[in-house]
């Protein structure tokens, strides 16, 4: 909705992201706290003084964020699980794990060094605005004492996908013995949660404080999508997770040489084969793609006098996959390139092409014949 995540920083191989919708809740933290919080409970400071402490007080705040969001990348480095980045929304802050833990041990102690932090966190600022002199220093440490402990509070309810309802989830997993199983009782329990916030900020809305509870809706409709976005990715996985990029590709598909005019490509291949991608090759060697977007950069009048390699991707510059790729990294690379296709290479050669068209048909496959949790044995156990 708001674009891509932008990177600011590395930590110990960790990528700082930046989502540009937390560019929008810095800026309206920063006027909230300038223009109204801090002026309602200290009188007497300078216009300047107010947005000083405000502004410093709202990066502080996304600083102890960042450091929630550090504890739960340690631990899991620690437990030898890679981490490639977190990312900053407007919500606060997301660590990447590139594979899922492995264990409900390790899933709880993940999940819960957040909170735990927080919750440190807010005890040393409390000690900072008891022990420290100077109204405005005092009123900083009380402001991040305050809401890290709402935060670290916030992040123990068990709506999944927050870290309770990781927590939860691992619990569910040590009972279930099954990590499926145990991702649709904590996706459950957090869309229970949600609507929970929603009704909430529904009524609040009617009693008259209109910012409360439209603040409630959005939260209650971020964590309902996430619960259900994470539910969605375990149907893929179930489905998906056995199949590679050899699996989902075309080893057949339409090759054009570098001097076809665009009417003969669009005539001969696109139109009588239905492709949305022809591979541009001379003497057997790639050259390029020239794709359905490509043609649109052309007036339809110049198609009988453009050839194919004036207007196609040169091959340095095509994503592709490798054949031994999962179908999930592929799916990632699709969605977050906004793909169309996507050539596959066996050793550096071009053996096939996956159109987002029917990589689209496989993942609602994958919805349709998603094993149902009382279908799924517990882990360690065999189908009857």
């Amino acid at each position: 909705m708001f674009g891509r995540a932008f990177q600011v920083a590395k930590i110990r191989g960790i990528g700082i992201r930046i989502h540009p919708s937390w560019l929008i809740i810095i800026a309206f933290l920063i006027y909230a706290l300038s223009d109204g919080l801090f002026p309602d409970q200290y009188k007497g400071w300078s216009t300047a003084a107010y947005w000083v402490v405000g502004t410093l007080s709202a990066l502080l705040l996304f600083v102890t964020v960042l450091v929630h969001e550090l504890a739960h990348a340690v631990v899991a480095k620690r437990r030898g699980l890679e981490v490639p980045a977190i990312t900053l929304y407007i919500f606060g802050g997301v660590s990447e794990l590139a594979q899922q833990p492995r264990s409900a041990g390790e899933e709880f102690q993940i999940a819960a060094a957040g909170p735990v932090t927080s919750l440190i966190i807010a005890a040393v600022c409390a000690i900072g605005w008891i022990v420290l002199p100077g109204e405005k220093v005092q009123a900083t440490f009380l402001y991040l004492s305050g809401v890290n402990a709402v935060l670290g509070v916030f992040n123990i309810i068990p709506g999944f996908p927050l870290d309770g309802g990781r927590v939860f989830r691992s619990i569910a997993w040590k009972r279930t013995r099954n990590f499926r199983r145990a991702t649709r009782i904590a996706s459950g329990a957090g869309e229970m949660v949600a609507w929970c916030i929603i009704i909430a900020g529904f009524f609040v809305l009617l009693w008259g404080f209109i910012f409360n509870g439209l603040w409630l809706l959005i939260i209650g409709w971020f964590l309902l999508s996430a619960a259900r976005s994470e539910l969605q990715n375990l149907q893929f996985e179930a489905v998906l997770g056995s199949l590679h990029a050899r699996d989902l590709m075309h080893p057949e598909f339409s090759t054009v040489t570098p001097g076809m005019d665009l009417q003969s490509v669009v005539d001969d291949y696109m139109i009588p084969h239905g492709d949305r991608a022809v591979v541009v090759a001379n003497g057997g060697a790639v050259a390029g793609i020239l794709t359905v977007s490509d043609l649109r950069r052309v007036p339809r009048d110049q198609w009988g006098h453009t050839p194919a390699q004036r207007l196609m991707t040169p091959r340095e510059q095509v994503i592709t996959v490798d054949a031994g790729s999962s179908a999930l990294e592929v799916l990632t690379i699709v969605s977050q390139k906004r793909l169309n296709q996507v050539p596959v290479l066996e050793e550096g050669r071009m053996i096939g092409l996956i159109t987002r068209r029917e990589l689209l048909d496989r993942v609602q496959l994958a919805e349709a014949l998603a094993p149902d949790p009382q279908d799924e044995p517990a882990e360690g156990q065999s189908r009857a």
